[in-house]
């Protein structure tokens, strides 16, 4: 029972070691797996979206300023009459990541992004491109190098609409 009591002490040191100097790194490059549901008109083309995105951060303050990038993949719903409209989303952000208290962030970040979409027709692979500025504020949490957060994201073109979905990633 005293050996067990002494390893959970230790691991628990260990790991409050761990955090205090991850939080206190300067730079920081993360990878994460998003995934979500559309919301507003893309919503009526297609039911989900799942991506990879990388964030560099650099820490400033009480936070850290946020670069991401990325790619998005729309899986299309069938809808009578219509050819198959996959789409692919490739963001960029840049924003602040504010640590409320310790573990607990928000985050708003702004950008632009690239929506394709591809679809056939008369067997040949078509696609159509549009640009939009893009915002997405954020909710998580983060301990040592994982990360887990909540956002929305929000197309200003094409008759609005976003993404509601949830980020898990990994801080190096």
């Amino acid at each position: 029972m005293k050996t067990a009591i002494l390893l959970v002490a230790i691991l628990t040191l260990c790991i409050s070691k761990t955090i205090a100097q991850n939080e206190s790194k300067k730079f920081s490059v993360g990878f994460g797996f998003e995934g979500g549901v559309p919301t507003g008109p893309p919503s009526d083309l297609y039911s989900f979206a799942v991506g990879l995105t990388i964030r560099f951060s650099y820490h400033v303050g009480p936070g850290f300023v946020t670069l991401t990038g990325g790619a998005l993949g729309y899986d299309p719903k069938s809808i009578e009459g219509e050819p198959k409209k996959v789409g692919l989303q490739i963001p960029v952000r840049a924003g602040y990541k504010y640590i409320i208290q310790h573990h607990f962030f928000v985050m708003g970040e702004v950008g632009y992004s690239e929506f394709k979409t591809y679809y056939g027709s008369n067997g040949e692979l078509l696609s159509i491109n549009h640009g939009s500025f893009i915002a997405a504020p954020s909710i998580g949490v983060q301990f040592n190098a994982f990360e887990v957060g909540i956002r929305y994201g929000i197309d200003f073109s094409n008759g609005g609409g976003g993404l509601f979905g949830a980020r898990i990633g990994f801080n190096f």
